[in-house]
């Protein structure tokens, strides 16, 4: 079983990886500049710092939480070998440790690919759309994470049977 896991693992990593590759970026339509005031004063009377700011940095602090999308980006293929790695050290050890720690890292990785799915989704649904939102094919995507529901399930019955 635990081949089982590692051959639907890595047609999970294949699929992910085509799916990288394949994606494009939504180009947003040109926007002039808003023209910026010579002085802006702030609530305080001070002057306002983000008056020289380009217009995808006030957008990217206009986020709900700035700087997901990029975590998102790094951790999901991160701990996705991670993983990957973990889970063929237990096929050729098979110690049940490794095993349980590939099923964690798995689990962090579908966890860090669904809020990147979402942020990504979200931030191609914006009006005007962001100029680093990625747009994936939906076959490809609904393959990925059935590959990755089903190489967590087989881990998650590995690491239980033992």
């Amino acid at each position: 079983m635990a081949i089982v896991g590692l051959v639907v693992w890595t047609l999970t990593v294949a699929a992910g990886v085509y799916l990288l590759l394949t994606s494009t970026r939504a180009v947003p339509p040109k926007v002039p500049d808003p023209p910026v005031p010579a002085a802006v004063k702030a609530a305080d009377g001070r002057l306002d710092k983000s008056r020289f700011d380009p217009p995808s940095l006030a957008r990217a602090k206009a986020e709900p939480m700035p700087g997901l999308r990029a975590l998102g980006e790094f951790l999901h293929p991160l701990l996705g070998i991670t993983g990957f790695g973990l889970f063929i050290g237990y096929v050729l050890i098979r110690s049940w440790f490794i095993g349980a720690l590939a099923l964690g890292v798995g689990v962090g990785a579908v966890a860090a690919g669904l809020s990147w799915a979402v942020i990504n989704l979200r931030a191609a649904r914006r009006e005007p759309p962001d100029e680093y939102a990625m747009t994936f094919t939906p076959r490809l995507l609904i393959l990925h994470g059935a590959g990755a529901a089903v190489t967590i399930l087989l881990a998650a019955l590995i690491v239980a049977r033992v």
